[in-house]
């Protein structure tokens, strides 16, 4: 260049100097595209490691729910056996007595939650779009679904909690927690008004 500059050869510099700009900018642009593919690498990674804990999550959830439908369905079995029993022509009060006081268990098992850890980092991350808009739709109308279905066993679950809560407080149950037994819940049984606990075991089952 100092020796173009010496000869007043100003057009052989400019064309240098255009040069010398060239390559800077195709260095720029290497660079660039070298640190887009590292990005793109690590945001692959990234996509597959969320998809594994995301796979991990739902796996977990099937056992989770599949445990709970098999104890509802024991419980929904034991309650319609009750209920044939009390609704057989061989049924008297003395039956209802002994299923309230001696077979009937008040408890229930409830579903309290699913595993979301992964769902949750992803949103509050900004990472649910690692997916692609098709599986991000897909992945946000599931745990919207989810919530939704919770929602109504959460209100179930405290319905029923109300109601039992109301009927021990007037019947006494085989719960290990029960605080009074022995002979004054022996006497409370021999006194009790069938037909009111008719009516509310009714509504209890």
């Amino acid at each position: 260049r100092q020796q173009l500059l010496t000869e007043n050869r100003f057009s052989k510099y400019l064309i240098y100097a255009i040069g010398e700009i060239v390559l800077v900018v195709i260095g720029i642009l290497i660079a660039l595209s070298i640190n887009n593919w590292n990005e793109g690498r690590k945001r692959e990674g990234l996509r597959i490691s969320q998809t594994i804990y995301l796979k991990r999550d739902l796996e977990a959830d099937v056992i989770i729910l599949n445990k709970a439908l098999q104890e509802a369905e024991n419980e929904l079995s034991i309650s319609r056996s009750l209920s044939d029993r009390l609704s057989s022509p061989g049924a008297s009060l003395d039956t209802l007595i002994k299923i309230a006081r001696y077979e009937f268990n008040p408890a229930v098992g409830g579903l309290t939650g699913l595993n979301r850890n992964t769902y949750n980092s992803l949103i509050a991350t900004g990472n649910i779009d690692l997916f692609g808009a098709e599986v991000n739709d897909k992945i946000l109308d599931h745990y919207a679904f989810m919530d939704n279905r919770f929602y109504f066993v959460k209100v179930n679950n405290q319905s029923y909690v109300d109601v039992i809560n109301k009927y021990l407080m007037s019947y006494p149950s085989k719960l290990k927690s029960n605080p009074i037994n022995g002979l004054l819940q022996d006497s409370f049984w021999q006194s009790v008004d069938c037909h009111k606990l008719q009516s509310e075991f009714n509504g209890v089952l």
